[in-house]
């Protein structure tokens, strides 16, 4: 039987809770449960420019979210909307959203392949691939779910890219069928770069 086609983004798997810290939201786009996000230049943290092919140093994924001090936010959406920032709380600063995320330099996580291209096979474990969104929109508004997922097209055989490709996720379709190699098959990945693993620009949490 297929896979089930659900996309989510990035989910941790067996989440190390001692890795999940809040950091400051930047501005700018709106963030997703299941996106990989970057520390910028200026110490927050946003949504990566997954569609770019090639190298990012990535914090971690979003796993949730927060308004100021770190309670709930002013809206009841199942993200974050950038268009918030100005409606949060009267005088507060850019920077008084949170982002809680997975940050482990060594989390796993399991994501979907995309239809694109030859459909990974058992082969590929080991090899570099990037990320990329399933439409123009970023992520469901409704279900507050990121719409990114690996790129079957975009395999190389350097470390220039994203995420690196750990094996087969051991897991069930809704059907009772094992998750297997082909269209929407998910995967375990993990990041190639990690700015808490020696790369630059890595801020504190807070």
């Amino acid at each position: 039987m297929p896979n089930d086609d659900v996309v989510r983004g990035l989910i941790p798997l067996n989440r190390n809770m001692n890795y999940a810290h809040y950091y400051r939201a930047s501005t700018g786009a709106d963030i997703f449960i299941g996106d990989s996000v970057i520390i910028t230049a200026a110490g927050l943290v946003g949504v990566s420019s997954a569609a770019t092919i090639g190298v990012e140093n990535l914090i971690g994924v979003a796993i949730g979210f927060a308004g100021p001090n770190k309670a709930s936010l002013a809206t009841d959406d199942p993200f974050l909307d950038a268009s918030d920032l100005t409606t949060l709380a009267a005088g507060l600063p850019a920077g008084d959203r949170f982002i809680l995320v997975a940050d482990d330099p060594n989390q796993e996580f399991y994501v979907q392949e995309d239809t694109g291209g030859t459909a990974l096979t058992l082969a590929e474990a080991g090899a570099a691939i990037n990320i990329v969104y399933r439409s123009t929109t970023s992520g469901n508004e409704t279900s507050g779910f990121s719409r990114s997922e690996i790129d079957a097209s975009a395999v190389v055989t350097t470390t220039a890219a994203q995420l690196q490709i750990l094996r087969l996720y051991d897991g069930m379709n809704a059907d009772g069928t094992n998750n297997a190699v082909g269209d929407y098959a998910k995967w375990v990945v993990k990041f190639v770069t990690h700015q808490l693993g020696g790369a630059a620009n890595a801020a504190p949490v807070v």
